[in-house]
């Protein structure tokens, strides 16, 4: 979809673009083949030529943040069908709202294939040099939570690297709540009283792990992995939902499928008593 893309050309809007695919510029090079016959005028015309030559350029060199700046958020999935074998899902839990060396508890990672858990005090700074493997990001809310967060206690993420917080393509489609709410509304759920758990309930896990409870932080990854793979579900159906109108041929993704974590274990008594002791407050 990346190369069927003109909303990134500043001038370009939604309703421009689309007279463009219908006078048969479908793609960046349909485009080239055929500039004489565009009827744009004369300075957009030469506005569309530079922006498509470095469009080309920043894809040859792989500078997936350079259509990121141009991208309005809610059309960020654009990149995806380009980048999904190379896309962390990235979800993060935190001591609080506010950033501080100690913020993060730990990162949850899914790369379609695998999971993986950076824990505070254990391996966090690996997360590091693993998010340089990968040249698109997607978190939900991440934009005003999870990347402040990272870039804080790790430092800046990868220069070329892109990010699609899911959550604006979600809202453009008309869903609209938290993870587990929009979760609901396109048929995915968790499992049990896993329902039940948010961010507080995180906090508390953490804070019953450091007083030495193993099992919480088992509870806690498996709390966050959750988030995780739904977020590559939600991306492939907010993929696949906006290509279906457009008036261009765009292959669909293969049916979404949520990655199974049944056998990531979960203390349920745990998060029973922590769920009565937050009803008692």
């Amino acid at each position: 979809m990346l190369k069927n893309t003109f909303l990134h050309i500043p001038g370009i809007g939604t309703v421009t673009e689309r007279k463009l695919w219908s006078a048969g510029f479908g793609t960046w090079e349909d485009y080239f083949r055929m500039c004489h016959a565009c009827t744009l005028s004369p300075a957009l015309k030469d506005r569309v030529t530079g922006c498509l030559n470095d469009s080309v350029t920043a894809l040859d060199n792989s500078n997936y943040d350079y259509f990121e700046k141009l991208l309005p958020a809610g059309e960020m999935w654009r990149l995806y069908g380009e980048l999904r074998g190379k896309t962390a899902f990235v979800d993060i839990e935190t001591t609080g709202l506010n950033a501080g060396p100690n913020a993060i508890t730990l990162i949850g990672l899914f790369d379609g294939l695998k999971t993986k858990v950076f824990t505070q005090g254990i391996n966090l700074d690996a997360f590091n040099e693993e998010i340089k493997q990968y040249q698109l990001i997607v978190t939900f809310n991440g934009k005003r939570f999870d990347v402040p967060f990272i870039e804080y206690v790790l430092g800046e993420l990868p220069a070329n690297q892109a990010h699609l917080d899911i959550m604006y393509p979600l809202r453009r489609l008309g869903f609209r709540g938290g993870l587990k709410s929009v979760e609901q509304q396109l048929g995915i759920g968790r499992q049990g009283i896993l329902r039940q758990v948010d961010g507080f309930m995180a906090v508390l896990l953490w804070r019953e792990y450091k007083r030495g409870n193993k099992a919480a932080l088992k509870t806690l990854v498996r709390y966050n992995l959750e988030d995780v793979v739904n977020m590559q579900y939600l991306t492939d159906r907010v993929y696949n939902m906006s290509i279906a109108g457009l008036p261009v041929p765009v292959a669909p993704l293969p049916e979404p499928v949520k990655y199974c974590l049944d056998d990531m274990p979960y203390d349920e008594e745990l998060l029973e008593y922590l769920q009565s002791q937050i009803t008692i407050r």
